[in-house]
This record gives C-alpha cells, structure tokens and sequence, in this order.
C-alpha cells in the first residue's frame, strides 16, 4: 500500500468558474447515496451548503509549470480543449430532466483512435491508502491510477460496486483497468472517458465531466473505473478531462493527489 503526497497547482490572476458539481447520475454509475436532486449548479469543488456566488475574472490563461510531475512536453495542467463544443444549456420546458445531452462535453471529441474499453463509476474513492482522501480548502483534485496485475485489486477498501467488480474480474494478461477521480462535489458529476490511445509508453485517455441538468446535492468524491485492452507496453498513463466548453484537466498516472487551486 502506498500513501500519496498533494501535488498543487495554482491558476493566477484568475478565479476559474466552472458547472463542474452536480447533476443526475447516468444509469451506469453505482453504489452510494444520493442525496436530494437541485437544478441548480454549484461553483466546482464548492460544498453546496456553504455555496457563496463569484464572479470569474479575465486571465491569460498561464499556469504554472513547476510542480508538474510527468507530463508531455506538449501539455499543460489547464488547457483548452482541442475541438469545438457548443454550450448547451437546461431547457426544463420540453423535459423534467432537461433536455440535454449530459455527455455533450464529449459529443465532439473523436472516439478513434482507440483501445477497447469498459467503464464504470461509483461514489466514492475504493482505493484504502491512496488517492483522494478530503476536500481541500479551495479547488479541484484528481487522481489517476493503473492497476496492470492481479495483486493490485488489493489496494481497494470498496468491494461492493459494479465498479469494483469490472476491476476484480479483469484478465490481467490480456487487460488493465485505469482508475479515475475526481472530487469535490454531487455524485452525479463523473469522469466519462470516450478514446484511450496507445501511445510509445503507455496510454493517453480522453474523457469529459458528465453535465445534466438535474444533479444530486451530495458533496463527495467520483471514481470511474475503466478495463481495457492491453496496449504492447504499459508503463504510464496521462487522462486528459474536459471540464467546461473552454477548460480541460490532464493528470499523468501515479503523480499523486493534483488540486486545481480555484483560489484566485
């Protein structure tokens, strides 16, 4: 078992405001209560029953590199996402749910190339010493994670989801699972990934939050468990989230607990 240490990284000169918390869990997801549903979208990693409005600022969108443990030459902690979304917004006339795609931010993102995968999320972090432990004063966190032999299903403390099981009952010789999580908010904002490429060392996955209208207001963290095709070589792995129409995380694998200081 390992304990992790807290990589964090501020965003200056901005307070970066996003619907990142919060929405009705897509039929996949398992395990957890709920809490009660709200229409309304709290500021990311912001607890519901303390929620206080603010008000994003302009920023030139530069964000520090020094604390960056392992990613591509090519990447920033925050950055633009690389295709064309268009907002979308809650309709409640012609729908009690919305009338909206809870996976638009993904609606656009290619799907191929790609390994072949499964995936499934829970409430919650599953992993006993390791990954997300509480929510920290101000921000996002994320934490990623390759599990590539059958000793390491022990680093789980959650034995009781359909994600658990997805994970517990992989081939290892033939897959991997990958493990996603992000906090803090409604349980029903998840990770969804659309693409995992193969790349020279590894793997890079492609995902989004899931954004629908009517959410839980629970304040937890989100795990997606994902098996999927053994690529040749697998030693590390980058996620890369689309959060917002204009905003994207990118984690590298077994980096340790990031926070998105939102702090300003």
């Amino acid at each position: 078992m390992k304990r992790t240490r807290r990589a964090t990284v501020g965003l200056v000169g901005s307070v970066a405001i996003s619907a990142l918390s919060g929405c009705l869990a897509p039929d996949g997801n398992s395990s957890g209560g709920g809490g009660t549903e709200t229409r309304t979208h709290p500021s990311p990693g912001t607890d519901p029953a303390t929620e206080t409005e603010n008000e994003a600022t302009d920023t030139d969108d530069e964000t520090p590199t020094d604390t960056l443990d392992g990613l591509p030459d090519d990447l920033k902690r925050v950055d633009t996402p690389p295709y064309e979304i268009e907002n979308s917004e809650c309709d409640f006339d012609d729908s009690d749910e919305g009338d909206r795609d809870p996976l638009y931010l993904c609606v656009n993102m290619p799907a191929e190339p790609s390994l072949s995968f499964e995936q499934e999320t829970t409430r919650g972090t599953l992993f006993a010493d390791e990954g997300l432990e509480g929510p920290p004063d101000d921000g996002d966190q994320l934490y990623a994670t390759l599990l590539t032999e059958a000793e390491d299903i022990e680093r789980f403390e959650n034995d009781s989801s359909n994600a658990y099981s997805l994970a517990a009952d992989t081939d290892f010789g033939t897959h991997a699972v990958l493990v996603v999580q992000t906090g803090w908010g409604s349980g029903s904002i998840v990770p969804h990934l659309k693409r995992i490429e193969e790349t020279a060392d590894g793997i890079h996955a492609f995902g989004c939050y899931t954004q629908p209208c009517i959410y839980t207001s629970d304040f937890t963290a989100r795990s997606t468990v994902v098996r999927f095709e053994r690529p040749d070589a697998l030693d590390s792995g980058v996620v890369s989230l689309t959060v917002d129409p204009s905003m994207r995380y990118n984690v590298v694998t077994d980096e340790d607990v990031v926070t998105i200081d939102q702090s300003g």
